[in-house]
């Protein structure tokens, strides 16, 4: 017979997963703190009278493209690090696969803080709202891509719930859809491309909400095992 996730063999041959979480989750701690570098002072050419709130206030407007930009950044990659985390929770071990699926998570992660620099930078042209939602698309396929790796070798405990699977398979459809849609926006209006990444918080509340009221019908309780942002 085969060995599976939960066998004792599988348990004591995988290496565990804790230098892989501890790596994860220092490179995230680091992207997010770069990510604040790009908010930058008005410089004193830009306000007319030091004094003025006006004038303070009039320079700061002229950044909120920054602000916008970092402000997006910094919640997805804090969604990203809760699916991250969702994922690994059921990992009984690690391979080598599986680290490297890891990295490439890691690698979209890294990446954001220049993606996100650049959408600050250039707001309202459509190439770097494209760049910014195609870090935004490889961050969630390299997440989902790890889960299935990671079932597929049999390195998940337990087995999921069907249900809450599909959940997380609602949550990085919508996520793509949002990136989709965004990415052939940009070319017609780039605030309407921007606000089409809203969907990234609303799904999964959308998905938990629906998944809730249909649980109690099938006598089951839907927990927070699916990945997906």
């Amino acid at each position: 017979m085969p060995a599976t996730a939960d066998s004792p063999r599988r348990r004591d041959d995988l290496p565990g997963v804790e230098r892989l979480l501890g790596l994860s989750d220092g490179v995230v701690a680091i992207a997010l703190t770069l990510l604040v570098l790009q908010l930058k002072l008005p410089a004193g050419a830009q306000v007319t009278d030091p004094r003025s709130a006006a004038d303070l206030a009039a320079a700061l407007a002229r950044q909120g493209g920054q602000l916008t930009s970092y402000v997006i950044s910094f919640y997805v990659i804090a969604v990203f690090w809760l699916a991250h985390h969702r994922v690994f929770r059921r990992a009984a071990g690690h391979d080598e696969g599986l680290a490297w699926w890891n990295f490439a998570f890691l690698f979209t992660i890294t990446v954001m803080p220049f993606t996100s620099s650049l959408l600050g930078e250039y707001s309202d042209n459509p190439l770097s709202i494209d760049i910014f939602a195609a870090n935004l698309l490889l961050a969630t396929l390299a997440t989902q891509a790890t889960l299935i790796y990671g079932q597929r070798r049999e390195v998940m405990t337990g087995q999921p719930d069907p249900r809450a699977m599909r959940m997380g398979l609602v949550r990085v459809a919508a996520v793509v859809v949002a990136v989709a849609l965004s990415g052939a926006l940009a070319w017609v209006n780039t605030s309407a491309a921007k606000y089409c990444w809203l969907l990234i918080a609303i799904a999964p509340w959308a998905a938990n909400r629906w998944y809730a009221r249909r649980a109690p019908v099938a006598g089951t309780h839907v927990t927070g095992t699916g990945t997906g942002p």
